[in-house]
């Protein structure tokens, strides 16, 4: 780093040569100098970052290697959000043991980012680009820095109203996700991120705030104690009446599957991702059976887009969380095909 920089002059010289497509950059190459200003700018929403990270929940075999984009002050939380929806069924009994046990207090999860990762301005970044470059330096750089008239503190304009620079909400959202185990291949730059704990540990303290402990299995399921295992992931904990409700229909052998299907499923709505695999399994029948029954036609085949729309949204609204829509519609698109081959 070049001793005459400061923070006041990376923020300007970031401004002008970070494009506004994405490139490539080495955050092992960053003095902490300059990863505070690229920080600082991307807190600003005026840059906007896409890193990949690997998640760590201490303790559990099972690691997720993520992409995501963010930027804005909410950008990195809000993407975390996204990256513990997806792996929360792998972690959460995990979870509750440490929750639970003797480190309850010790840190529960570990942080690290890989390889290069990417930048690009935003629109917003492009306007402070272009007012360093009319000369009005000061007034880009105390936006950042949260300095001056941009600290925060409410002021009376002469014409009456009230000036106050707020937080940048800005954006988070995950590119993709994929679930490890084992260690990293060798050659892959790895750097412990601590930001990142520490925003994925807040996300996990508000995420748990919305999901109850896990429902206990009935002890006198039986035979379909597995079956009820696997749909308590789907039901997201929920009460354990309707778990008791849901081995009762299970256990009744006059049901037919689509029966079944039917009753559990306005106990407990299956999520748009649930395979006819996977409620084959619960229902201790093939994947063949379930694609046979009424209840899958209706509700997985045949739809009409705003019948797709208002499944979704259904188990939006009951989860908390969002969807890729595009993946689940790629894995449903493929057992169709595959029962049509048939």
């Amino acid at each position: 780093m070049n001793a005459d920089e400061t923070l006041e002059s990376l923020l300007g010289k970031m401004l002008r040569s970070v494009p506004e497509s994405w490139e490539d950059y080495d955050p092992s190459a960053l003095s902490a100098l300059r990863e505070h200003a690229l920080s600082a700018l991307a807190a600003a929403g005026m840059i906007e970052r896409r890193v990949t990270l690997r998640l760590r929940m201490i303790g559990h075999p099972v690691a997720v290697e993520a992409t995501i984009t963010l930027t804005g002050e909410t950008g990195l939380a809000q993407a975390m959000q996204f990256v513990l929806a997806d792996i929360w069924t792998d972690w959460r009994e995990a979870y509750e043991r440490h929750r639970s046990g003797e480190l309850k207090d010790s840190p529960i999860s570990h942080c690290e980012r890989i390889g290069v990762e990417q930048w690009r301005l935003t629109a917003e970044g492009v306007v402070a680009r272009n007012d360093l470059n009319a000369g009005d330096a000061t007034t880009v750089i105390d936006f950042v820095l949260r300095r001056g008239l941009f600290d925060g503190t409410p002021r009376m304009l002469p014409d009456g109203r009230i000036s106050q620079r707020l937080p940048v909400a800005g954006k988070g959202s995950l590119v993709r996700m994929q679930r490890i185990t084992g260690e990293v291949q060798a050659g892959v730059t790895i750097l412990n991120w601590e930001t990142g704990a520490q925003a994925f540990a807040a996300a996990f303290s508000e995420f748990i705030k919305t999901k109850p402990p896990i429902a206990e299995v009935p002890a006198s399921t039986g035979e379909k104690e597995p079956s009820l295992k696997l749909l308590s992931v789907y039901s997201n904990g929920m009460s354990d009446e309707r778990m008791k409700q849901a081995a009762q229909v299970l256990s009744d052998e006059k049901l037919t599957a689509n029966e079944k299907l039917t009753k559990i499923d306005g106990l407990m709505p299956f999520p748009p991702t649930a395979s006819a695999e996977q409620l084959g399994e619960i229902l201790g029948v093939s994947k063949q059976a379930v694609m046979k029954t009424v209840w899958w036609r209706k509700n997985r085949r045949g739809e009409t887009q705003k019948e797709i729309d208002d499944r979704f949204q259904d188990h939006e609204d009951r989860r908390g969380t969002p969807i890729d829509r595009r993946r689940v519609n790629r894995k449903e698109s493929s057992s169709d095909d595959d029962d049509d081959d048939r």
